[in-house]
């Protein structure tokens, strides 16, 4: 439903391997309007904007499908989801139209005004997308189209903080929220040791009890710390140290492993270690915030949000976040094996201790949680707005702005 990302995806061109040249259609008085929802009479330009999104989709399934990219006559031939892909990419665009005007009905309904600042920033989106694709101008898809569409975006975000925001009826209070925060991302702080040598090569048996010996040392070192800003500049500390001992080990040099999903970057090294100097320096530095696991994600070449793809629980990140949400104690540094060849010295912190309006409870976090949390039901709930809606098509248009008769490729 959101329109900002239906942006996006018609803006990004599938690469097709031929071209179909054609005449450019021009909107007349027969078929300017190619349909009416709930009486609002939808611009052509809106339908086959929508249409030129609908074969983008129809040409990446075929692809998901067959391997290869399709020509756009591969496309015409084929059949979607047992429908004929005119149809298909035709019931996508009429879908698409319907859950337009849903947004602007619902808009209208709970009173909602765009700032002025917001329909100015409405008309620079309009602009970029309009520029990042020449089939748009091709097919006679005009700037006012593309300036509805960026608008809606926003009007749809109103209709979200009318319902979900805090003060929302289907929605939920500050501290749920925190709470939500708190279950669903934790903050951690590691050291990560390798455990092979500087070719690549596991380490010798009496290596790696070394290392291990080492990585236990270091979990006492942290937790020999009462305070728990205290143990994360101990991490600083650790961290150091083994730095060190790596550049000793001139026979045996080893490269720490990091895993991929971080969202805290380093800001500085502690550099001294005793309990009067730790709180001088970033208390935060080096922390990184995970997310936990999902048992599907999203695909990322789907428009649709329902439709996923399953994860790979052995995978050896997904295996430590379980840890770290389901046995990892607050403040208690663990020695933790992250897979054959890498081990970490792994301490979590209360994440609340970061919720403030200066760190992790801003606007824009606040923002993100809730879309979070709640897209899925507004989603839901704007279909079904949509769905209620009446529907009568313009025959003429349907035919005219047919997916097959558009320009579908932009020229070279």
């Amino acid at each position: 439903m959101n329109n900002l990302r239906k942006l996006a995806a018609a803006g990004m061109s599938v690469a097709l391997s031929a071209s179909m040249i054609g005449c450019t259609p021009a909107i007349g008085a027969g078929s300017r309007n190619a349909m009416s929802v709930d009486g609002y009479d939808v611009p052509a330009g809106l339908f086959i904007y929508y249409t030129l999104q609908g074969y983008s989709e129809a040409s990446s399934q075929l692809q998901q499908k067959n391997g290869t990219v399709p020509t756009v006559d591969d496309v015409k031939g084929a059949n979607i989801e047992e429908t004929d892909s005119t149809d298909w990419i035709q019931n996508k665009a009429t879908k698409y139209c319907k859950d337009f005007v849903a947004v602007q009905r619902e808009f209208d309904l709970i009173g909602g005004e765009l700032t002025s600042d917001e329909k100015n920033e409405a008309v620079d989106m309009a602009e970029y997308y309009y520029a990042q694709d020449a089939r748009l101008a091709d097919n006679g898809i005009s700037m006012d189209t593309m300036k509805l569409m960026a608008e809606s975006s926003y009007k749809e975000q109103k209709i979200f903080e009318y319902y979900y925001g805090f003060e929302g009826e289907k929605g939920c209070s500050e501290e749920e929220l925190k709470e939500y925060f708190n279950d669903n991302f934790a903050r951690v702080k590691y050291v990560s040791i390798s455990l092979l040598d500087s070719e690549g090569n596991k380490v010798t048996a009496d290596q790696e009890r070394t290392l291990r010996k080492k990585a236990e040392d270091y979990a006492h070192q942290i937790n020999d710390k009462y305070r728990e800003i205290d143990k994360m500049h101990e991490v600083d500390a650790v961290q150091e140290d083994y730095d060190e001992y790596v550049e000793s080990q001139t026979t045996t040099a080893v490269e720490p492993t990091v895993i991929e999903e971080t969202t805290t970057t380093a800001v500085e090294e502690t550099t001294e270690t005793t309990e009067s100097t730790t709180t001088t320096t970033d208390p935060y530095a080096n922390e990184r915030i995970i997310q936990k696991n999902t048992t599907t994600t999203a695909s990322e070449d789907s428009s649709e949000d329902t439709e996923t793809t399953a994860v790979d629980t052995e995978d050896a990140d997904y295996k430590f976040k379980e840890f770290v949400f389901n046995t990892l104690e607050l403040d208690k540094a663990t020695v933790y094996d992250y897979d054959d060849s890498t081990i970490y010295v792994v301490i979590r912190g209360d994440l609340h201790e970061r919720m403030t309006e200066d760190d992790y409870w801003t606007e824009s976090y606040i923002q993100y949680l809730q879309s979070m949390r709640y897209t899925e039901d507004f989603t839901k709930y704007l279909e079904e707005k949509a769905d209620a809606l009446s529907l009568e098509k313009n025959k003429s248009a349907y035919r005219r702005y047919a997916p097959f008769k558009l320009e579908l490729e932009a020229e070279t």
